[in-house]
Protein backbone atom coordinates (compact mmCIF):
# COMPACT_ATOMS: atom_id res chain seq x y z
CA UNK A 1 0.00 0.00 0.00
CA UNK A 2 1.50 3.30 -0.75
CA UNK A 3 1.61 6.51 1.02
CA UNK A 4 -1.19 9.06 0.11
CA UNK A 5 -1.68 12.91 0.74
CA UNK A 6 -4.08 13.67 3.55
CA UNK A 7 -5.11 17.18 4.35
CA UNK A 8 -6.61 17.42 8.43
CA UNK A 9 -8.07 20.35 9.32
CA UNK A 10 -9.10 21.46 12.75
CA UNK A 11 -8.98 23.78 15.74
CA UNK A 12 -6.82 24.04 18.92
CA UNK A 13 -7.13 26.17 22.23
CA UNK A 14 -4.73 29.17 23.09
CA UNK A 15 -5.05 31.82 25.50
CA UNK A 16 -7.25 33.78 23.45
CA UNK A 17 -9.57 31.63 22.46
CA UNK A 18 -9.92 28.63 19.29
CA UNK A 19 -7.24 29.27 16.42
CA UNK A 20 -8.03 26.99 13.53
CA UNK A 21 -5.14 24.93 11.66
CA UNK A 22 -5.11 23.24 8.65
CA UNK A 23 -1.68 20.98 7.25
CA UNK A 24 -0.72 18.49 5.26
CA UNK A 25 0.52 14.50 5.88
CA UNK A 26 1.57 11.79 4.09
CA UNK A 27 0.23 8.50 5.86
CA UNK A 28 -0.98 4.91 4.85
CA UNK A 29 -4.66 5.67 6.07
CA UNK A 30 -7.05 8.19 7.27
CA UNK A 31 -6.87 7.42 11.16
CA UNK A 32 -2.95 7.50 10.69
CA UNK A 33 -2.87 10.78 9.51
CA UNK A 34 -4.84 12.31 11.94
CA UNK A 35 -2.72 10.48 14.42
CA UNK A 36 0.37 12.05 12.58
CA UNK A 37 -0.99 15.58 12.01
CA UNK A 38 -1.87 15.75 15.85
CA UNK A 39 1.56 14.45 16.52
CA UNK A 40 3.80 17.10 14.37
CA UNK A 41 1.34 19.86 15.17
CA UNK A 42 1.08 19.44 19.10
CA UNK A 43 5.10 19.19 19.28
CA UNK A 44 6.26 21.81 17.24
CA UNK A 45 2.87 24.24 18.89
CA UNK A 46 3.63 22.72 22.48
CA UNK A 47 0.06 22.37 22.64
CA UNK A 48 -1.07 19.32 24.44
CA UNK A 49 -3.37 16.95 22.52
CA UNK A 50 -6.62 17.66 24.80
CA UNK A 51 -6.09 21.01 23.38
CA UNK A 52 -5.86 19.96 19.76
CA UNK A 53 -9.59 19.02 18.12
CA UNK A 54 -9.98 17.64 14.35
CA UNK A 55 -12.83 18.42 12.28
CA UNK A 56 -11.92 17.65 8.98
CA UNK A 57 -9.46 14.27 7.12
CA UNK A 58 -9.80 14.66 3.94
CA UNK A 59 -7.19 12.80 0.97
CA UNK A 60 -5.62 14.97 -1.51
CA UNK A 61 -4.58 13.91 -4.94
CA UNK A 62 -0.77 14.95 -5.10
CA UNK A 63 -1.23 18.23 -7.10
CA UNK A 64 -3.69 19.75 -4.60
CA UNK A 65 -7.08 18.84 -6.03
CA UNK A 66 -9.29 16.85 -3.84
CA UNK A 67 -10.24 13.29 -4.44
CA UNK A 68 -13.72 11.93 -5.77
Amino acid sequence: MTEKIFEIKGEFDEKGGKKPFSKKVKAKTASFATEKAICLFGSKNKIKRNKIFVQETKEVKADGKKEK
